[in-house]
Formats: C-alpha cells, sequence, structure tokens
C-alpha cells in the first residue's frame, strides 16, 4: 500500500510540473527600449507571482519576424501574444486607424484618457472577436520626422522627398498630404535603408530614432507630434483559456503595470535623448509652427474616414472633442 501511495504522489507530482504553461510574447522592440525593459519586467514578475505555473518566453527585436507577421502568428495561435502596434492590428480591424488619425490627439496625456478609456471599450470587444484578448496599451510614442536633406519647417519643405513609412495607412496619408512620397520599408530594414539611402527621411519616435541610431544618416528633425502610436498587448484567445482565473487576473494585472512602466520610461527619456540629439549628436532640430501642417491635413482625415467609415471616424472624434474640454 506504501508504495502504491508513493506511485500516485509522484503520479501527482509530475502532474504539477506539466501543468506549468509556456506563452511566447513576440515584439519589435530592442532589448534597451522602454518596451522591451517592460517586458522582461512583466516575464519575471508573471512567473514569480504565478510560482512558475506560467512561463513566459521573450522574443523580442523582430526576432519571430516583421511586426505584421508577428501578429499574423498569434491570429493563427502559433505565438500566444504580442505586443502589436495599432497600424497593424488595423489590417485586421480597420477601424484601429483612427487612432493615427494626424493631430489627433495634442498631448500624452490626452492620448492615455481616450486609450484608456472610451477607445479600450470599443477595441477590446472586437479584438474579442477575431480571438484576441485585450490586456492593455503600452506605448511607441508621438512621432517626428527625420530626413538627410534639409530642416523642414512647413509642408512645402517636405514636397517630392521619399520618407520611409511601415506599411500603416494612415501613416502613409500624412506624408502624402504634406506633399512627400510614401515609401512602404519593413521596420528590421530601416536602419540599412537610411544607410543605403533608399530614402531621404523616416518618421518615428524619439525612442526609436535615438535606439536606432537613425542620428548616424538623419541630419534634420522636426519635431511634429503628428501622431500617436502604441504597442497593443493582445494574446490568442484559446492560448489565454489555458490559464485559470487566478493566473488570467495576474497577467493582466502585470500586463497593465508593465504598460505604466513603459509609458513613464518612454516620456521621461524623451527629454534627455532630444537634448543629446542636438548637443552631441549633430541633429538639427526645428520646431516648427504646427498650423500650416494641420491645415494640410485635410486629404488625409477623408483618407481616414473613407478607409474606417464615417460613423467610425465621427465615433473617434467625438471620443477626441470629449477628451479635450
Amino acid at each position: 500500500m506504501k508504495k502504491i501511495a508513493l506511485a500516485i504522489l509522484i503520479a501527482l507530482g509530475a502532474t504539477g510540473a506539466q501543468a506549468a504553461v509556456e506563452l511566447k510574447l513576440g515584439h519589435f522592440a530592442s532589448d534597451t527600449h522602454p518596451c522591451g525593459i517592460a517586458a522582461k519586467v512583466f516575464k519575471a514578475n508573471v512567473e514569480k507571482r504565478t510560482n512558475g505555473e506560467v512561463k513566459i518566453a521573450l522574443y523580442g527585436n523582430n526576432v519571430l519576424g516583421s511586426p505584421p507577421e508577428v501578429l499574423e502568428q498569434v491570429l493563427l495561435g502559433a505565438v500566444d501574444m504580442s505586443l502589436s502596434g495599432q497600424d497593424q492590428l488595423a489590417k485586421h480591424l480597420p477601424f484601429y486607424d483612427v487612432i493615427s488619425t494626424p493631430f489627433a490627439f495634442k498631448d500624452y496625456a490626452m492620448a492615455d484618457k481616450i486609450i484608456d478609456g472610451d477607445f479600450k471599450a470599443w477595441a477590446e470587444p472586437e479584438l474579442l472577436k477575431k480571438n484576441l484578448v485585450h490586456l492593455s496599451d503600452w506605448e511607441w510614442g508621438f512621432r517626428q520626422l527625420t530626413n538627410s536633406k534639409k530642416p523642414i519647417i512647413t509642408p512645402a519643405d517636405m514636397k517630392g522627398m521619399k520618407i520611409r513609412t511601415p506599411p500603416a495607412f494612415a501613416y502613409q496619408a500624412f506624408v502624402e498630404a504634406a506633399g512627400g512620397n510614401a515609401q512602404t520599408i519593413a521596420f528590421a530594414e530601416l536602419v540599412m535603408a537610411m544607410k543605403q539611402g533608399v530614402v531621404d527621411g523616416q518618421e518615428n519616435p524619439i525612442g526609436t530614432i535615438y535606439d536606432l541610431k537613425l542620428y548616424e544618416t538623419q541630419k534634420y528633425m522636426s519635431i511634429l507630434n503628428y501622431t500617436y502610436s502604441s504597442m497593443v498587448h493582445v494574446v490568442n484567445k484559446k492560448s489565454w483559456d489555458k490559464l485559470t482565473p487566478e493566473q488570467q487576473r495576474i497577467v493582466a494585472e502585470e500586463s497593465a503595470a508593465a504598460a505604466k512602466q513603459a509609458r513613464k520610461l518612454l516620456r521621461d527619456n524623451e527629454a534627455t535623448q532630444l537634448k543629446d540629439l542636438e548637443t552631441n549628436k549633430g541633429i538639427v532640430v526645428a520646431r516648427p509652427d504646427l498650423g500650416p501642417w494641420k491645415a494640410a491635413m485635410g486629404p488625409a482625415w477623408e483618407k481616414v474616414k473613407t478607409r474606417v467609415g464615417a460613423d467610425n471616424f465621427k465615433r473617434f472624434m467625438d471620443m477626441v472633442e470629449k477628451a479635450g474640454k
């Protein structure tokens, strides 16, 4: 009987060991980017709080493929979760393009209010229809313009310039409305494209420009804050359902905590990075009057409205108006 009891205990122990769930998290941030740092904290905290019953395997810096490819893998269930850009989600849920409407957000506080509030309530059930569970929104930041040719102060200065964008509808609409020639180049190929002079410039947040050392090829920067972009933490519904309710609560809480950390790190770093770019990295920084830029965005807004539908566009702009009061 003792032998039988021992065998049962061993079997139960083996079952407990096998019960650990590993979730693969794919994203495009480097290890030193605020989101890369926050991802490592997310992993450590989830594993600690679940006593190792939930493991997080991190695959950053495009290791699993381009950002759109990683999201595709999450949709298929080959990867469990991702930090995906709003523009990548818009390929599957077009209404997501409203977030990137040029000059919709005036500052980070306004972006937080909308994305963590009314937009979240809108997006979560729509993501679930794609079998994606929304956890939180991390941060990529407000996007700026750089180039290797000359200072860009007004949209007229950008006329005819080849500007790299990701395969993102609203970003391309911005470049074209300003008179530029939008060129789609994958994120993993961005640095090489700048070095080879394939394009004249690109647009990205300050942290990304700094992190990728784009100052080595881009001499001029225009601070436009023309659109806000985040990294949306989503998990495949089948992967999510592998977790117990308690494990789900822990993962959701740690995702939200990591989102706050990523935002704080990115925002705290921007002023220091911008000063270093100007003082030590040879970047000529312009801070243009945004009036002419906003005035030129009529065609871009119309393209976004057509893409997402008039009702969806109005719904988002109502959020913007409400948040601005």
